[in-house]
């Protein structure tokens, strides 16, 4: 692994920039992301891919919340999958979404394994 890609899953200096040089709040905003994420009638309906087409609404709420804690907890692979998936949800593809739906639980185990090596 090189010394870039940590950084592309979660950069721990940019997270505490973002957050007014406060680790409390830095901490604080990352575990939001996981509970979020966690969360099965929040976030946690992103992991579940059948329910993209039945609630596209509600899973168009989580994965733009979603986006804006994982930008600022500054964990950008895991950023550019909600994204991604966003993207797809506002055109109505669910064969993508699904697809990068099931992205989502690597990414996310990415972030993490990255946490369990940050200072």
């Amino acid at each position: 692994m090189t010394t870039a890609e940590p950084k592309a899953i979660y950069d721990p200096d940019l997270a505490l920039a973002r957050a007014g040089g406060r680790a409390d709040v830095r901490d604080r905003m990352l575990i939001g992301l996981l509970d979020l994420l966690d969360d099965p009638a929040r976030g946690g309906r992103l992991l579940d891919v059948t329910r993209y087409g039945l609630e596209t609404t509600a899973c168009l709420e989580a994965v733009h919340g979603a986006i804006g804690v994982a930008r600022q907890v500054a964990t950008p692979r895991l950023e550019a999958r909600l994204r991604a998936l966003k993207a797809a949800l506002d055109a109505g593809d669910l064969a993508e979404a699904e697809r990068v739906g099931r992205l989502l639980p690597a990414a996310i185990d990415a972030v993490c394994a990255a946490l369990g090596g940050a200072d």
